[in-house]
């Protein structure tokens, strides 16, 4: 039985309604949500943690850069790169007007089975409800009535919108991949060292000439380049590509692995394009960021450390950080909203019907509060104590998740170079004072 729940759709938790908003814009949007735990996280606790305060200033500049590199140039950039591609292509006919909204068309109405028409009715109620006229609906219509052609208008689209990824994914890899230099190139300039700033207490640095810094760097900055650049045109290519693909149950078995990797691949995205749209026309989603994070920023980082330390810390820090952010929310939030469930009843997850065995229900994910409210599965009192459960444990999930990356992880960072430290002091006065011993070295070891 479907269960009317309109009259309690306004009905939000807490004596505001602010705050129940604010969840769900968190959860529509990784850049705030990532925002969150980038300076609870892996910024604040983490120059708090450091060894010494060239470590801590380094990590405070690198956070603060980071800061306006994925959060404030986004709004900025990203919606020029819009309006212009779109005039570019011809969508649109100027730089101004509500026709330049449609870059916010889902992608699910942009592949071959999507409905088009459908999707420019839905995008276009959503802002003509906001002012109160329907002259979103006439731009759309203008343009669809100029291009008479569903498939053309579609490949159109997903042209801009494939110049749109690329430009986007360069741009910010780019930033990313930068912000290490910044921040090395400053604790050099203050200290006369290169190495690892984490060990400058710990050890004494161990200079280059300049010559080799010179080669090495120009070595290593290219290397950066190539790893934004190349990436991101692959990335946004195959992207356009799985979804203007026709969507095949079966995968061709002659053919080669690699042909049937990518293949898996393109039906993949193709069955999942919303996980490549951008919220409001200009907020990455999870798995755009995190595609720049593994492909170009996680390798730019590893190719710019000064020593060996260095190295290792970023390895582990960024698998970390990498693993907690995409996977400890979803774990915190499935063990929390499965527990609230059975003991108050709520529908925080989702449903995935009553045949599921651990590890399928272990897969579900958080209910989109932005859709909570028109759920129909549910009475109008319960609707209500899913909303405000569910919102204090995603809070409690995201907080918790903060805490581990900002203090368990630096300071299991922290032991281990110290470890690494002493080991190499350890092994260096072994080779001093027995250099014709080899045999010692290993006698002394076990």
């Amino acid at each position: 039985m479907i269960m009317d729940c309109k009259k309690v759709s306004n009905t939000l938790p807490f004596k505001g309604p602010n705050i129940y908003n604010a969840t769900a814009y968190v959860q529509d949007h990784t850049l705030i949500n990532r925002g969150i735990t980038t300076l609870g996280g892996s910024t604040v606790p983490q120059c708090v943690m450091s060894n010494n305060k060239y470590e801590a200033q380094e990590r405070a500049i690198m956070g603060g850069v980071y800061f306006v590199a994925s959060y404030l140039t986004p709004i900025l950039l990203i919606p020029l790169y819009n309006k212009h591609f779109l005039k570019n292509k011809g969508i649109t006919k100027s730089l101004e007007g509500l026709g330049k909204k449609i870059i916010q068309v889902p992608k699910k109405y942009l592949t071959p089975d999507g409905d088009l028409k459908e999707g420019l009715r839905k995008t276009a109620e959503m802002f003509d409800k906001k002012s109160g006229n329907n002259e979103c609906q006439k731009a759309f219509e203008e343009i669809y009535n100029r291009y008479n052609d569903d498939a053309k208008l579609k490949k159109d689209l997903l042209s801009v919108h494939e110049k749109v990824l690329i430009t986007d994914y360069i741009t910010t890899a780019g930033m990313w991949s930068l912000i290490p230099w910044i921040a090395t190139e400053s604790t050099e300039y203050r200290t006369k060292r290169r190495d690892f700033s984490a060990g400058f207490k710990l050890k004494n640095g161990k200079q280059k000439s300049q010559e080799e810094l010179r080669k090495s760097k120009n070595k290593k900055i290219l290397w950066n380049v190539l790893f934004c650049v190349i990436p991101g045109i692959l990335f946004g290519k195959t992207v356009t590509k799985g979804l203007s693909t026709k969507i095949t149950k079966e995968i061709n078995q002659n053919a080669d692995i690699f042909k049937k990797g990518f293949n898996k691949i393109l039906t993949k995205i193709g069955q999942n394009p919303s996980n490549f749209d951008y919220m409001s026309g200009t907020n990455m989603s999870k798995t755009i960021y995190a595609a720049i994070w593994v492909l170009s920023s996680f390798p730019a980082k590893i190719i710019s450390s000064r020593d060996k330390n260095e190295r290792k810390d970023r390895t582990l820090r960024d698998v970390g950080l990498f693993t907690m952010f995409f996977g400890g929310d979803f774990l915190i939030n499935n063990i929390a909203g499965r527990t609230a469930d059975k003991i108050f009843g709520t529908k925080i997850m989702e449903s995935g019907g009553e045949n599921l065995n651990f590890f399928q229900k272990f897969k579900l994910k958080l209910r989109n509060f932005r859709k909570l409210e028109h759920a129909t599965d549910m009475t109008p009192e319960i609707l209500k104590k899913t909303k405000s459960i569910g919102a204090g444990l995603y809070w409690f999930s995201l907080l918790t998740n903060t805490a581990l990356i900002g203090f368990a992880l630096p300071k299991f960072l922290n032991k281990f170079l110290r470890y690494n430290i002493k080991k190499e002091g350890n092994e260096a006065n072994i080779s001093m004072y027995q250099p014709n011993m080899p045999s010692m070295k290993k006698f002394l070891n076990n």
